[in-house]
């Protein structure tokens, strides 16, 4: 494969995947009120999620798959922006991988297991007993694979990642000095979304904004590398 297509079709597969994360969330967000209800007490967030049903589960596949293809697109980031200068770029795309997998493991609890124990949970109508251990099942991990794995690894990786993303794209070629420059305060505000569980509590708003800016800016990326 040749430079000019490999830039097309990495351009494509980076708006794909910019897509598939702003359709889930937003189809989750509609559905199940996120990610406001992630605070919520345990029997509430279990029954919003069962009566979101199998349309509520298919967008949180598809943001745990959309959160897979970080892996793929920090290699794609790694051909397109690596030169003799960038010798870091190495250490951002490793993060850039470890972030995908972290993602995935906190992201695919809400396919599964949420599935799985929300329907326990609304059909043990008089067992309390049952109902509270499903309720200790489900907080662990809430806290474990939510909380300590996707919105604090997840985050700090994936912030680490396109901040050194960014700083390589100012010496681009094929990208602006402005995109590298968005891309490393979008991995800062990343970057602080954990600083939520210290008390810090508007890192979590600087964190979906970073997110959502993210987003255009891949969009606007892939749209470069097609037109190159």
């Amino acid at each position: 494969m040749d430079m000019v297509t490999f830039y097309r079709t990495s351009g494509v597969f980076i708006i794909l995947v910019a897509l598939g994360f702003t359709i889930s969330q937003t189809g989750i967000t509609k559905l199940f009120n996120y990610p406001q209800i992630l605070r919520s007490p345990v029997d509430v967030i279990l029954s919003k999620y069962y009566k979101g049903g199998a349309k509520l589960k298919f967008f949180w596949t598809c943001f745990a798959l959309s959160s897979l293809m970080l892996i793929p697109m920090s290699a794609i980031f790694y051909k397109v922006l690596n030169r003799n200068d960038t010798p870091y770029l190495i250490i951002g795309a490793a993060f850039g991988m470890v972030s995908g997998v972290f993602y995935v493991l906190g992201l695919m609890r809400w396919t599964f297991l949420a599935d799985n124990l929300s329907s326990k949970y609304i059909n043990e109508v008089d067992n309390t007993n049952m109902k509270e251990t499903i309720e200790i099942i489900f907080q662990s991990f809430h806290v474990y694979c939510g909380n300590s794995i996707g919105e604090t690894m997840g985050f700090l990786c994936m912030g680490i990642w396109i901040s050194i993303s960014g700083i390589s794209m100012i010496g681009s070629k094929i990208l602006p000095s402005f995109i590298g420059l968005g891309f490393i305060v979008c991995g800062i505000g990343i970057f602080l979304g954990p600083l939520e569980w210290v008390g810090v509590k508007f890192a979590n708003k600087v964190n979906k904004l970073s997110m959502k800016i993210l987003m255009l800016l891949l969009v606007y990326m892939g749209i470069k590398l097609i037109i190159c």
